[in-house]
């Protein structure tokens, strides 16, 4: 009696159950069930305060019926009662068990927060209902409401970590006895020479939209990068005194960034200035100013081709020697039918600075190509990069007769690089990926001090969307 009380009462007497011709209402009762697909009706045909009725009806019969918390948590939300609908989400979410009850709390405390205007926990939780999609189309749903929100979301920040084996930390030398000034046999000290380990790396970047129409946007960010190392027991033996913080390195940067995009145009224009300041083993190490502008161009349905140049002036903190530099380059990419991807890249770069080490040209050339098919559960890109770095005066030291005289000379490194990457995109965690990198690249320098080569596996993560 009480129950069948309890949903004449949600009820009332102005509920209408017929069709669109209807025109009086009918009394009568409903099950449960019934009325959770009554106050799900309501909100599609934008009723949400004969929903509302429903939902606390359902609640005075069961305070924890998940579902009707889901649904009185909408309804509150579309008749603007933005925090008692965050309240109610909470609720939900505290109770829910199963995947799909999770899911339907997420998804309702996630609108609740957009309409707050806190867009960046709101995606937090578009995240959670994403893990816990009971299928494939709540799941596509999920990560649907997530791409609005970040589009809508001034803030935008992204995370970065990874772990990676390597065999030459430092960038130190293949050898460990070297030609130098004239002079044969000059052993190399152990810090000098390559020292093997793992680096661990993790980088935090945030920007906030302060301004924005239909034809720009401009925003300014924070950047925090860290690296640092662990040597290896054999590192160790080569250099007893080295420690892998000796040669961490870390900065902070903030930067302003503004794309601009006349109606006429189909891609944007990106102009950004940076400004930074870099620790090297934990001592002060260097401030730089970077500018760029870039701009991508359609080539076709499945070509792009984008153009980027900019400028750098980097003052070292150690010695005072400054550096400036201009580069410029150019990226390809093209999606194939087979859903293979490709991309081409050549750059250049003019370095000028009164410190030879610092002083020199560079042209490089880079080649990616993902396969088509997936590699043991993963999407496989291949690569290969070359490089050419040339110092015009570069410091050294030189014989002339029983002397040993400090000179200039032409310095050229050959660099070559191969590598493998793969994301592992079946396993999902939160919209979250695992990637494995396998890395392999090689200098040789007319100066032997500086030939170097670098083997390793990069393990980290990226977002699926």
């Amino acid at each position: 009696m009480v129950r069948r009380h309890l949903l004449k009462l949600a009820l009332g007497a102005s509920l209408f159950l017929g069709g669109a011709h209807s025109t009086w209402a009918e009394s009568v009762t409903l099950t449960p069930e019934e009325m959770r697909n009554a106050a799900a009706l309501s909100l599609d045909t934008a009723n949400p305060a004969q929903a509302l009725a429903l939902a606390e009806a359902l609640l005075a019969r069961d305070p924890e019926d998940i579902e009707a918390l889901v649904l009185k948590s909408r309804a509150q939300r579309d008749l603007g009662g933005y925090d008692a609908a965050l309240e109610t989400a909470k609720k939900a979410n505290s109770l829910a068990e199963r995947d799909e009850e999770t899911y339907a709390a997420a998804l309702a405390r996630a609108q609740a927060l957009s309409s707050l205007g806190a867009r960046t926990r709101a995606q937090y939780w578009l995240r959670v209902a994403s893990q816990n999609a009971p299928n494939d189309a709540a799941r596509d749903r999920a990560i649907r409401d997530f791409k609005y929100v970040r589009s809508r979301n001034p803030w935008n920040t992204q995370l970065s970590f990874s772990v990676a084996p390597t065999s030459n930390v430092n960038d130190g030398s293949v050898h460990d006895k070297i030609s130098y000034g004239g002079l044969q046999g000059i052993v190399l000290s152990g810090s000098a020479q390559a020292l093997s380990g793992v680096s661990w790396s993790g980088g935090v970047t945030t920007r906030y939209r302060f301004s924005e129409s239909e034809t720009h946007q401009t925003d300014i960010g924070l950047h925090l990068f860290g690296q640092t190392y662990t040597l290896s027991d054999e590192a160790k033996e080569i250099a007893p005194d080295a420690k892998g913080s000796d040669f961490a390195y870390s900065s902070v940067a903030v930067g302003l960034r503004h794309l601009w995009r006349p109606e006429s145009w189909t891609t944007p224009l990106e102009v950004s200035l940076l400004y930074g300041r870099g620790w090297y083993g934990g001592q002060d190490y260097s401030r730089y100013t970077r500018s760029a502008i870039a701009r991508p161009f359609v080539l076709g349905e499945d070509t792009q081709l984008r153009f980027s140049a900019g400028g750098e002036h980097f003052y070292r903190i150690t010695d005072g020697a400054t550096q400036r530099s201009l580069h410029a380059g150019a990226t390809l990419l093209h999606e194939f039918d087979n859903g293979a991807d490709l991309r081409f890249s050549l750059g250049v770069k003019d370095s000028n600075s009164e410190t030879g080490s610092l002083d020199y040209t560079r042209v490089l050339g880079n080649i990616g190509y993902t396969l088509p098919q997936k590699i043991a559960m993963a999407r496989t890109t291949l690569e290969l990069g070359l490089e050419k770095q040339t110092y015009d005066n570069f410091p050294t030291l030189d014989t002339r007769g029983f002397f040993i005289v400090y000179t200039e000379k032409e310095r050229v490194d050959l660099s070559g690089s191969v590598g493998v990457r793969f994301v592992f995109d079946d396993v999902d965690y939160y919209g979250f990926s695992p990637t494995m990198a396998v890395l392999y690249s090689e200098t040789r320098s007319t100066d032997d001090r500086y030939d170097t080569v670098d083997a390793g596996v990069n393990f980290g993560f990226q977002s699926n969307f």
